[in-house]
């Protein structure tokens, strides 16, 4: 499974949607910021599509579609199990998403009306063991086997140990030591406000680091 990497099109995604003209204080881009991580990542729209004037409906929509994009980049159109469990996986990878820990802590004005937000962030570390789990779990349960399931039939029940295993420690996910990250919000051409894709990809790397998935 890819688990890194299509997290952040979720937050990238969104955040090409953005617009917002006319001036911008520093308490404005405190708010841009921390509405576009809590639309990319809790799936709360309502401040977002205010401060971008676009509507919740557009944003929902995105955050689904991104959803259906990790569900594709992850393999699952390959991997040949049940709708039920990609379905539970889809719901899983959504509560992952939404235990991302961080907090806008402050803004600065730059230049040409441009800002710089720091953004608080606590690496998600609850998935760091789940490989060595379930390799155990596999040479448990698979070692002395007399009847060797099919394929079909063992990648369903590797899968659903997954699952289960990645679901139980969502319920008390665990993170790493907080670091700061950087946000920088300009102005384009058109005197537009957005979020370098650089930026977002940095911030959901350490939300979600690649050698804790």
């Amino acid at each position: 499974m890819k688990k890194h990497g299509v997290l952040a099109l979720v937050l990238a995604g969104v955040m090409l949607l953005l617009c917002g003209c006319g001036g911008m204080t520093t308490d404005d881009a405190m708010d841009y910021v921390q509405s576009a991580l809590d639309c990319g990542y809790k799936a709360e729209v309502k401040k977002y599509a205010e401060i971008t004037e676009t509507t919740e409906k557009e944003a929902k929509k995105e955050y689904e579609t991104n959803l259906d994009t990790i569900m594709k980049e992850a393999g699952f159109d390959d991997t040949g199990v049940s709708d039920e469990l990609k379905a539970d996986y889809r719901s899983m990878f959504e509560k992952m998403l939404k235990s991302a820990n961080y907090k806008v802590k402050e803004a600065k004005e730059t230049e040409d009306d441009e800002f710089t937000v720091t953004v608080e962030v606590c690496p998600f570390t609850a998935f760091s063991t789940v490989s060595d789990e379930l390799d155990q779990w596999v040479t448990d349960t698979y070692s002395n086997v007399e009847t060797i399931p099919s394929d079909e039939e063992l990648n369903e029940a590797i899968m659903r140990k997954m699952y289960e295993i990645m679901s139980a420690k969502l319920a008390d996910p665990t993170y790493g030591d907080k670091m700061e990250k950087e946000v920088h919000v300009k102005v384009n051409k058109d005197g537009a406000y957005y979020i370098p894709n650089d930026d977002l990809t940095a911030v959901d790397d350490a939300l979600f680091p690649q050698n804790q998935l």
